[in-house]
């Protein structure tokens, strides 16, 4: 996977993740201005974890 996908599918799920914790009261657009690559890594590599460990 190419840096610029993953950066996208990071900054995408780290700013949903943001977006669902102030409950959809602040606008996308508001926390998209926030870098949230880091979030997004990290919500990944968790849910990653999740589903791998429960198909094993």
């Amino acid at each position: 996977m190419s840096r610029l996908f993953r950066k996208l599918i990071f900054l995408w799920v780290g700013n949903t993740c943001m977006w669902f914790y102030y409950g959809g009261n602040k606008k996308m657009e508001d926390v998209a201005k926030e870098d949230n690559e880091i979030l997004g890594l990290i919500v990944t590599i968790i849910l990653g974890f999740l589903i791998y460990f429960s198909f094993k």
